[in-house]
């Protein structure tokens, strides 16, 4: 799969291999007095470019908002997060978005797709929510969306309506719009718990090229042992606390296949 610039986009950060996130002594609170949930506690962690981080726990035990954090959707109560050596609490509102938006790809729980656009025009949303793009970038953006759709083997979708869909190909459909604008960082929150096995396998095999061949670096959450396999190093969050597993140790990804 070939590159692909969509504007030259060029957010600076991290080298390939570099750190690209680092949380530091982060706590995260919802809520106040007696209402308040401490959610994340003390939360340490790095993440290198060109990584595929998993992060697995119970239910209900802030996974979601470590993603959010790294995907600069919230901000820590207290402590530091860092995405391509910018400290997010020190950047407006809108610096976040646009950085969210040149740099990061996110795949939500709820694939969330807009009922009146097909498959196709659902993947091409970010681009489309970017405002007047030249026609030829458009074009690459379409053929490269339609690929990715191809490769999560949804060909035979591509002009269809979420309506018309399963819960496994709308996630799929999630999955590919997060990859349109081949973001450096993806995170991804319980991507593949929707999926059977062969449809887990092309997800996987695709991150895997996209990391193998990009540096695409991947945080994702999971309980999903399928994915769990995969990943460059597995990290364990329990009552807000992160600790490492037995195989947080770097090794090689391997694409089965």
């Amino acid at each position: 799969m070939d590159a692909m610039v969509i504007s030259g986009l060029n957010t600076g950060g991290a080298r390939p291999g570099g750190e690209l996130v680092r949380l530091s002594g982060v706590h995260k609170v919802y809520g106040r007095g007696l209402n308040a949930v401490h959610a994340l506690n003390d939360i340490n962690m790095q993440v290198a470019s060109g990584e595929m981080v998993a992060i697995c726990g119970p239910s209900g035990h802030g996974k979601t908002s470590v993603l959010n954090l790294i995907g600069m959707l919230e901000t820590a109560t207290e402590g530091s997060v860092v995405v391509a050596n910018l400290l997010v609490s020190k950047l407006s509102e809108q610096a976040r978005a646009d950085l969210r938006s040149e740099l990061i790809g996110y795949v939500f729980q709820s694939f969330s797709l807009i009922p009146v656009l097909t498959a196709l025009e659902n993947v091409m949303l970010p681009l489309m929510l970017r405002g007047r793009v030249a026609a030829p970038a458009q074009a690459e953006a379409r053929g490269y969306g339609a690929e990715l759709l191809a490769r999560l083997g949804l060909k035979t979708q591509t002009h269809r309506y979420p309506a018309r869909l399963d819960a496994s190909q709308c996630q799929r459909i999630a999955i590919a719009r997060a990859l349109l604008t081949q973001p450096r960082l993806v995170v991804a929150d319980e991507a593949t718990s929707r999926l059977d096995n062969g449809s887990v396998r092309l997800v996987m095999d695709l991150f895997a090229s996209l990391q193998r061949d990009h540096g695409t670096t991947f945080v994702v959450s999971t309980r999903d042992q399928r994915q769990l396999s995969r990943a460059t190093r597995t990290l364990q969050l329990n009552e807000g606390r992160l600790s490492s597993t037995p195989s947080d140790t770097r090794r090689t990804l391997r694409v089965q296949g």
